[in-house]
């Protein structure tokens, strides 16, 4: 018999707490860079009198980090759950319709949302920090769908060895956030459309590449 008793939801003031820390991070980590924000300047522009309230929410910088990739990654895997299914019921999907669910989601999401750019310069920046960047591997294991694809990419990918796939893999992911985060930053730089079937096109090249 289980004699716990069920966890409470959190209250909705420390739900509140943890959207403004998450929202202020984000504006903050978007502009100035993650390496170069510290948990008390974000507790300070969520309004925090607390100086703490960011490390009691989150643990530490890594846990805010994630908080924020979160609020975005969840939506996006409302629209890549669909896809990956749907390709996992496929007897030999494509290596073109595995790169569309990979990039798809990402490009729909950011343009319908109005702090995508800050996802995708958050990203960014994780990849190519000297205290952050193992954040980018890790978070391939928090969505079952993205575990599940990538195996389905690595399938149809063409390498030679270990190294290669790895190499292969950090290009498209790099490829992917820095080649939308500069398609929005260009603001006016053409078609979205276009752009994501150009960038599918480049990805699904690098993957086939001998």
């Amino acid at each position: 018999m289980n004699t716990h008793a069920p966890a409470r939801p959190p209250r909705r003031d420390t739900l509140n707490t943890r959207r403004r820390l998450v929202d202020a991070a984000e504006t903050l980590f978007a502009e100035r860079g993650v390496d170069n924000v510290t948990l008390l300047e974000v507790a300070r522009a969520a309004g925090q009198k607390n100086r703490n309230a960011a490390q009691y929410h989150f643990g530490d910088k890594a846990g805010l980090i994630n908080a924020v990739l979160d609020k975005h990654s969840d939506l996006i895997s409302l629209r890549r759950r669909p896809m990956v299914e749907a390709l996992l019921a496929t007897p030999a999907p494509t290596l073109g319709e595995l790169v569309e669910a990979y990039v798809r989601p990402v490009a729909e999401h950011v343009a319908n949302d109005g702090n995508g750019l800050a996802f995708l310069l958050v990203n960014c920046q994780i990849r190519t920090s000297g205290a952050f960047a193992h954040l980018g591997a890790g978070r391939v294991d928090r969505y079952p769908e993205v575990r599940q694809l990538t195996r389905l990419i690595e399938r149809k990918m063409t390498v030679h060895s270990r190294a290669q796939r790895q190499a292969k893999m950090l290009l498209i992911q790099t490829m992917l956030f820095h080649g939308l985060a500069g398609f929005h930053v260009a603001g006016n730089a053409g078609s979205g459309k276009t752009f994501v079937r150009t960038l599918c096109a480049g990805v699904e090249a690098v993957l086939a590449a001998p």
